[in-house]
């Protein structure tokens, strides 16, 4: 049985422009970069002409946009997903229904989830211009929306949580941004800025490894390596650091996509459970009976 928010907001979702303004441009983008790279390979070369072995660039390029473009929107689509509802008052109905909490927000996030499904399942057929040269197989393709999927789910799980701490959607939006922020340039700089002042031969591989697992960039860029037979990740961050690399080093430099994505579920699961214990009216009732017993404790004395 479809979960019933999840239903309610795919109906009402779809009456709205909005989520058709977001589909269209989001589609724009990823044409004009399909478009700008056969423009730039055809003038680039000598003779005008397209080289059918470069069609895999076009995929790097197709799959950046599209990784960067679920980056941006998955926290503005679902960080208003509770607190819209506390700004329409509408919260309250939602829990005096037969719903618990976690129905509520795995149907909030997964209206959201349904949404980038949409959006990623709208570009296959700008996708399918690398298939039809042969340069990747589908797997490639299945694997590259795993990922994205994944990524969305974390970042939605963290935007779902904030939605339920604050009232006001701008407060949760502007949170998630700076969150997706420290996840994707913080860790990087805790591993770049120690390489720039100690050099590598002074850094611990597991320490570099345990910093980089969070960064969706550096997951994304280790699957394209995993696709594409390159070693970028393994050779920017682990080739020179401390020597020897031990075994499950070694396989996770080759392999980081794996954990990240291992990574973004757990997160993205752990968030989801806090958000659903948040809204819990059980919970805001202990509370502010809590509150009620202690302003009477201090009337007393």
């Amino acid at each position: 049985m479809m979960n019933p928010v999840l239903r309610r907001e795919a109906i009402t979702s779809l009456r709205g422009w909005k989520n058709f303004a977001v589909l269209t441009f989001y589609l724009l983008m990823m044409t004009l970069g399909a478009g700008v790279f056969f423009y730039a390979s055809v003038f680039q070369s000598y003779r005008f002409s397209f080289d059918p072995q470069n069609i895999v660039y076009l995929y790097v390029t197709l799959a950046a946009i599209q990784m960067a473009l679920i980056v941006l929107s998955v926290p503005a689509l679902t960080a208003g997903s509770i607190s819209g509802e506390r700004e329409r008052q509408t919260l309250d109905l939602l829990l005096v229904t037969k719903l618990s909490p976690f129905s509520i927000v795995t149907g909030k996030l997964l209206s959201s989830m349904a949404f980038v499904l949409l959006l990623i399942v709208s570009t296959l057929p700008v996708f399918s211009i690398v298939f039809y040269f042969g340069s990747l197989g589908i797997s490639s393709l299945l694997m590259m929306i795993g990922f994205t999927l994944t990524t969305a789910y974390m970042l939605g799980g963290i935007s779902v949580f904030f939605s339920c701490i604050y009232k006001r959607t701008v407060v949760s939006i502007m949170l998630v941004y700076i969150v997706t922020g420290v996840l994707c340039f913080g860790t990087l700089l805790m591993v770049l800025l120690p390489m720039a002042t100690r050099g590598y031969g002074q850094l611990s591989s597991t320490a570099t490894l345990i910093k980089l697992i969070p960064n969706p960039g550096v997951g994304f860029f280790s699957l394209i390596d995993h696709q594409i037979g390159t070693s970028i990740v393994d050779n920017v961050f682990f080739n020179n650091i401390n020597g020897t690399k031990r075994s499950f080093v070694l396989w996770a430099s080759g392999n980081l996509w794996v954990l990240h994505m291992a990574f973004q579920v757990v997160i993205g699961s752990i968030f989801v459970v806090l958000a659903a214990g948040l809204i819990n009216p059980v919970r805001e009732h202990k509370q502010r009976d809590k509150v009620t017993k202690t302003k009477k404790k201090k009337s007393e004395e």
